[in-house]
């Protein structure tokens, strides 16, 4: 990783505050202006500004934990639906009569967690607090809820958050629509029941049941937002109705936006309700997140378009430098909860791997959310730990490029260079593909110098001429 020091107030690295300056030039900027982010309102609710936006901007790197009731059976967060166990049946997950499957998270210690996060570089954490199968990791007083202060007499999701802020990272939850223990899931309407492993077939019955799920929701969704204090990020997830459709889809059914609407077949209890403070409306999903954590950020799962948009999977990054805010999650296997793969160094993603995505992402102005799996205990398992420290070692020793950067000014060419920049400062990431011995680089603005050239993790100086706008770095 090369960077270069220019004159006139920048040092050439990421992308968005880069154009603010060439603007102000008297001649016409050689450097590609990104678009400006859209601010859009959907639904009642407006996106969060560019202010609100940034902490997430400059962050870069958090880490996702995936820990909950299929952890004990070790084979994934989808084991209830992919193997169609009853929710009674899934239930002895959480006691200790399933023997060497119990979630007993006798090891759990969020101090652990957190420091090993820290230690990786990363600024903030998203932590599952209930997956599909409708386990909660914290207190909820909604009836039919099934949690782990119910089974374990700890609140999780609060020793998590306590740590967190106790550490000094931003606080991210995760928080499903979609609950498996509900039928009525699967045939909201009771007069078409969906395709599902569970053996559940159409009945009159399931359109309250759905009702109780959405009810449930709402209820845990105002728990999560007032029981902890301040939530910095939103992760919502399955928005969609019988595992069918987009989120978007099921927007009608779930109601994301500001406001319930008083036509909906599927009415919140007034109990359950919470109302806006100016018309006394009963709120939506996102009415009641903006109302308790105003300055929070959500993707687009619940059906509304989000603060932030998600890539998700462990394939390439590839293509231009994003417009907007977006983060990459992945896994450190093909899993997300806890199973076999991560005590194998086979199908543990590698460290050099690791290294380019976040490279592909940071080049491209994106985030990386970079998932775990701890086990039934609470532990990381030993190789996966592993993995992220020596990850880590690669982020801390490149953290100046890193962190508070921008991708552009440029696009990336794929597999060979990518930029960022930080006010006067660009930075270049060959990305291995890139075999010559010097490098040139796109034609800078009329009056632009370059005032030195090193790597970053050593601070060896690098040569180079430049010739009027074009800037040649040499043996590189």
């Amino acid at each position: 990783m090369i960077t270069l020091i220019m004159k006139k107030n920048f040092r050439m690295c990421f992308y968005a505050l880069l154009f603010f300056v060439f603007t102000s030039l008297p001649v016409k900027s050689q450097i590609p202006v990104a678009s400006p982010r859209e601010v859009k309102t959907e639904k009642g609710i407006t996106m969060q500004p560019d202010s609100k936006m940034q902490w997430m901007q400059d962050a870069k790197l958090g880490m996702f934990i995936h820990w909950g009731l299929y952890s004990g059976p070790a084979k994934g967060e989808w084991y209830m639906e992919n193997a169609g166990i009853k929710p009674l049946e899934y239930r002895k997950f959480a006691y200790p009569g399933s023997g060497d499957q119990y979630f007993d998270a006798k090891d759990f210690d969020a101090r652990k967690w957190v420091s090993l996060a820290k230690r990786c570089g990363m600024k903030y954490m998203n932590m599952v607090t209930e997956h599909h199968d409708g386990y909660a990791l914290f207190e909820s007083h909604y009836t039919n809820a099934f949690t782990s202060v119910q089974t374990h007499n700890r609140d999780f999701v609060k020793e998590y958050v306590k740590e967190c802020r106790a550490q000094g990272l931003r606080v991210g939850l995760y928080k499903t629509l979609i609950n498996w223990r509900y039928p009525g899931y699967y045939d909201v309407t009771g007069t078409d029941c969906k395709p599902n492993k569970f053996g559940y077939v159409t009945d009159p019955a399931h359109k309250e049941n759905a009702r109780r799920m959405k009810e449930e929701l709402y209820c845990q969704i105002k728990e999560l937002m007032t029981q902890y204090g301040r939530i910095d990020q939103l992760f919502w997830d399955g928005g969609w109705i019988a595992q069918q459709g987009s989120d978007a889809d099921g927007a009608y059914f779930w109601e994301p936006g500001k406001f319930l609407s008083p036509d909906n077949t599927w009415q919140v209890n007034p109990l359950f309700q919470d109302k806006d403070s100016v018309t006394g409306k009963p709120l939506g999903l996102m009415g009641i997140v903006r109302k308790y954590q105003p300055d929070l950020l959500a993707n687009p799962r619940s059906g509304w378009c989000g603060d932030y948009t998600c890539e998700e999977g462990g394939a390439d990054v590839k293509g231009d430098v994003r417009a907007g805010v977006v983060e990459k999650c992945m896994s450190v296997t093909s899993a997300w909860g806890y199973n076999t793969s991560m005590e194998d160094p086979k199908t543990l993603v590698s460290v050099n791997r690791l290294e380019r995505i976040f490279a592909d992402c940071i080049v491209r102005n994106m985030n990386l959310l970079l998932n775990i799996g701890p086990d039934r205990h609470g532990d990381v398992p030993h190789l996966v730990e592993q993995r992220l420290l020596e990850f880590g070692d690669w982020v801390n020793a490149h953290k100046e490029a890193i962190f508070g950067t921008r991708g552009g000014p440029w696009n990336p060419t794929e597999g060979k260079f990518g930029y960022c920049y930080r006010n006067n400062v660009l930075y270049v990431y060959l990305l291995g593909g890139y075999m010559d011995d010097n490098f040139v680089l796109p034609s800078l603005n009329k009056g632009m110098k370059v005032k030195k050239a090193y790597h970053v993790a050593d601070g060896q100086k690098i040569k180079f001429i430049q010739k009027g706008q074009i800037v040649t770095l040499e043996g590189i």
